[in-house]
């Protein structure tokens, strides 16, 4: 919630997700983002792992 609020493409993401889930198809605006997400996503598990952040 916190990101969503202080991050505009944050919410973007969540309400292109909320919508993909309720059955309605992504448009190209939507389409694109997502797939710069999934791309950011796969980065930034690489940068989390470089710095430890997620190790245990």
């Amino acid at each position: 919630m916190e990101a969503a609020c202080h991050y505009g493409l944050v919410l973007e993401l969540l309400s292109a997700i909320h919508e993909m889930q309720n059955g309605r198809e992504l448009d190209d605006a939507d389409a694109r983002l997502v797939n710069t997400a999934s791309i950011a996503a796969l980065l930034a598990r690489v940068e989390r792992s470089e710095r430890g952040i997620d190790t245990e």
